[in-house]
């Protein structure tokens, strides 16, 4: 109460302060569209769905308590065993218990807080899931996961027993699950929705319901991919099919994973929602009186944003986003496959479930407000809002689709979203595709990731499981999303843009409703690219320059190397002469005497010699591109492939007037670039304007997004 009151009244007194501009825009009336019939596309626009993959089918019955914030319901699931070995007791995930005590591993690590939020000091800062019943319904080769309906003495009983932490359970069998068998079991369970702060919970009416069921873990040949709840670690399941029955409070507006095939006239002041998902790995809802809705179409896929009025005036900057993604992504990584899209808007108090992504249905982030001053000063930004949207939709494909073990990987989901986020961002902005822009100054995509990369990079390799990474390094933003972003971007613009998008679509469409690994992503772009790629036919030697696309993912992905060049100097000497004494042909020596030169009189071209010394100060060895600037204004480019330290460019006859390095920024693995450019001496009047200018316009980059918790 107090947090929303403390928001009201600074929005008032904004309101008063600059009473020129409406602080609360008057909402658009509602557009409602209609219900997809399909939960998918069809098939000749959504593509094949590989044979075999479903895997865990579902159908939950669960009726939500608004006022005690409870979930009770069944879940009957049906798993398929496709691995060659019998299996005796399937695993678990509680994900909600991670929220049950103090010491599980999940809060251990958290210590109450989560991006920013804060855990509920009072009444309701707990979440839980108790299985309060577990019973075997049918097993064999043709276990339906629909059937049978009725619940009678022929189920036998399931005692289901919690791990060490309470996010996994595991259920003993009678008789082990032989390959190619199903199996079907029904539980009875009972969540308590924490006060929401991470992901998932409630917040007065709202309803955010995520990892809310008992979900089954992965089973892989070697056994159960089950991992413990932790801070960073998110989810990983098989596809299958969901049929869902929700019962809620009549004036409940409900949106959630899949399509709505029906919904019961209203009786006792209560709904019962029936939902169908198609090929998903889970299932998610959110539920609040308040909710607005907006809906629109891309093409056949239904959009709806679901949006508190006070936030209602944003929905079209927010659809506007959507659809740019949807052409970007659809365009890039292959078809979305769903028919349906749903964007839940968190009310303001309750931030904690912001910017999450599920199948179907994820959440965004509000978007800033900035006061009039602010808006004077030509400062803009798409980072609250629109961005969150992107790179939440973006999930869709990175996880949703092509369905990483995002606790052993988590850059396989979080960072290759990351990047696939810019070039959506590039692909519906163009030139002027910026995150931020403070009057002239603009913060790019490219910014966005490369400021975050020397604070953040050097602890931790990317390839890590979740839970290896510690809260209090504050390493995991900027090694699992923004280096691992960098990484790609670095690799596409080495190889050019056509070639390598040609090369990740291949890895795309290659894993489409599977569950791919680094390794997997890796093989592809080394088989499609090439074991190695020719840079530039010739180098400083005469020899050309290759980029081995294995070893340069090896240390992108495995190593804490950093690339880091610096142009250390750079000048003009007198060229070697004909000065000395030197035997003719006669064989006698002669003593030749060269010209002398007035003292301060400038040196010949001809008699001069440029030269530039280039340190590889990172232990990151990658080809690196050289612009050298000539006396008359003359440049000239050359490539080194970067493998030894440092590397000495002379050029006879020619003066220097400065060298850039990385002319073209290539390098986004680059974080630090002040010494990536130098000047001869004297080559350029100093104007006390330029080198600062260049200096605050870093230090501003990095104040904003520091400031955004980029």
């Amino acid at each position: 109460m107090l947090a929303v009151g403390s928001r009201l009244l600074r929005r008032a007194a904004a309101c008063a302060l600059f009473g020129a501009v409406a602080c609360e825009p008057a909402a658009a009336p509602e557009r409602r569209v209609p219900e997809p019939g399909d939960p998918l596309r069809p098939p000749d626009v959504r593509g094949p769905i590989p044979a075999g993959i479903k895997l865990a089918d579902y159908v939950l019955d669960a009726s939500l308590d608004a006022e005690k914030h409870t979930v009770s319901g069944t879940a009957r699931i049906t798993w398929r065993n496709h691995t060659r070995a019998p299996v005796d007791s399937l695993v678990l995930h509680l994900y909600m218990n991670g929220f049950r005590a103090e010491d599980t591993a999940w809060m251990a690590e958290a210590r109450g807080a989560h991006r920013g939020a804060r855990q509920d000091k009072g009444e309701g800062k707990w979440g839980y899931i108790d299985v309060r019943a577990a019973r075997l319904l049918a097993h064999g080769p043709t276990a339906d996961f629909k059937a049978p309906e009725q619940r009678d003495a022929a189920a036998t009983p399931l005692a289901l027993v919690e791990g060490a932490d309470p996010s996994l359970g595991t259920l003993a069998l009678p008789r082990p699950v032989g390959p190619d068998e199903a199996v079907t079991v029904e539980l009875d369970f009972f969540t308590q929705l924490p006060r929401v702060f991470a992901r998932t919970g409630y917040d007065g009416d709202f309803h955010m319901v995520g990892q809310w069921y008992p979900k089954l873990a992965v089973r892989h040949e070697g056994g159960w991919q089950a991992h413990v709840f932790t801070l960073h670690s998110e989810f990983y399941a098989d596809f299958g099919d969901y049929e869902v029955h929700l019962d809620v409070p009549e004036d409940m507006v409900v949106g959630a994973t899949g399509v709505l095939v029906e919904e019961r006239p209203p009786e006792g002041g209560r709904k019962r929602l029936h939902y169908r998902a198609d090929t998903v790995h889970d299932f998610a809802w959110a539920a609040s009186p308040d909710f607005l809705e907006y809906g629109d179409m891309w093409r056949d896929v239904r959009i709806r944003q679901l949006i508190p009025r006070a936030l209602a005036a944003d929905a079209q900057r927010h659809l506007d986003a959507q659809i740019a993604a949807l052409e970007s992504m659809d365009a890039r990584f292959g078809p979305y496959p769903w028919s349906t899209i749903t964007i839940v808007h968190p009310p303001e108090t309750a931030g904690g479930a912001q910017g999450m992504e599920y199948p179907t249905l994820y959440t965004t982030s509000d978007i800033l407000r900035l006061p009039l001053p602010l808006r004077l000063l030509g400062i803009h930004e798409l980072l609250t809002g629109e961005f969150t949207t992107i790179h939440e939709f973006g999930h869709q494909y990175f996880q949703g689709l092509l369905a990483s073990d995002e606790a052993t990987q988590p850059w396989l989901d979080e960072g290759i979203n990351s990047f696939s986020n810019t070039l959506a961002l590039d692909d519906w902005l163009g030139d002027d595709a910026s995150v931020a822009r403070i009057g002239n100054q603009r913060v790019s995509t490219v910014d966005m990731i490369r400021v975050a990369l020397p604070a953040s990079a050097e602890l931790d390799p990317v390839d890590r499981p979740a839970d290896a990474y510690r809260d209090f390094t504050g390493t995991f933003g900027g090694t699992v999303y923004r280096k691992t972003a960098a990484v790609f971007h670095t690799l596409r613009a080495l190889v050019g843009p056509d070639k390598f998008d040609r090369a990740f679509r291949v890895y795309c469409d290659t894993w489409r409703f599977r569950h791919p690994t680094g390794d997997d992503l890796r093989a592809v772009l080394v088989r499609e690219l090439g074991p190695k790629v020719r840079i530039s036919e010739t180098g400083p030697d005469g020899q050309p320059v290759d980029l081995d696309v294995a070893d340069f993912l090896q240390q992108g992905i495995e190593t804490t190397a950093a690339v880091d060049f610096a142009a250390a100097r750079v000048a003009n000497r007198r060229a070697v002469g004909d000065g000395g004494w030197h035997r003719g042909q006669d064989g006698a020596l002669a003593l030749i005497e060269p010209e002398a030169k007035p003292d301060g009189e400038e040196l010949e071209d001809a008699a001069s010699e440029g030269f530039a010394l280039i340190v590889r100060e990172g232990e990151f060895r990658v080809p690196v591109e050289l612009e050298f600037e000539f006396k008359g204004g003359e440049r000239e480019r050359l490539w080194w492939d970067g493998q030894a330290r440092y590397r000495l460019f002379t050029f006879p006859g020619k003066k220097l007037t400065g060298v850039a390095v990385d002319p073209d920024d290539k390098l986004l693995l680059e974080g630090e670039r002040l010494d990536n450019r130098l000047r001869v001496p004297g080559s350029r009047q100093r104007d006390g304007i330029s080198d600062p200018a260049a200096r605050f316009s870093e230090a501003v980059d990095l104040a904003l997004l520091g400031g955004l918790g980029l």
